[in-house]
């Protein structure tokens, strides 16, 4: 059996914005992952971009605190799909899922 232990990072809108008024509150820029064995040693590593399709303009305060920036998700970010496949991929068959934050439980 295998662990993967998953964190997201977000993009969401000022409040108040136009981009507030769409229908999702967030929208996932990062998903970076542990996969760690029984023996609680790390296996390997994964981490992905995520180009917005709905925030394209990170919240200053969220790429503050990430230090993801506009310019390397257009260069370096794929599709929300394109993401999660190859998410799907790394993980396997028989995994534990972990995560980092509370946020990313949903």
């Amino acid at each position: 059996m295998q662990y993967i232990i998953l964190d997201m990072e977000w993009n969401q809108p000022w409040p108040g914005s136009y981009s507030a008024k769409k229908a999702l509150p967030v929208e996932i820029v990062q998903i970076g992952a542990v996969r760690m064995t029984q023996d609680q040693q790390v296996a390997d590593e994964f981490q992905i971009l995520i180009r917005p399709k709905y925030f394209k303009k990170m919240n200053r305060k969220v790429a503050s605190l990430t230090g993801i920036r506009d310019s390397v998700l257009r260069e370096k970010g794929v599709s929300f799909p394109e993401a999660a496949a190859k998410f799907q991929t790394w993980c396997g068959e028989e995994s534990i899922f972990l995560t980092w934050g509370f946020d990313d439980i949903t």
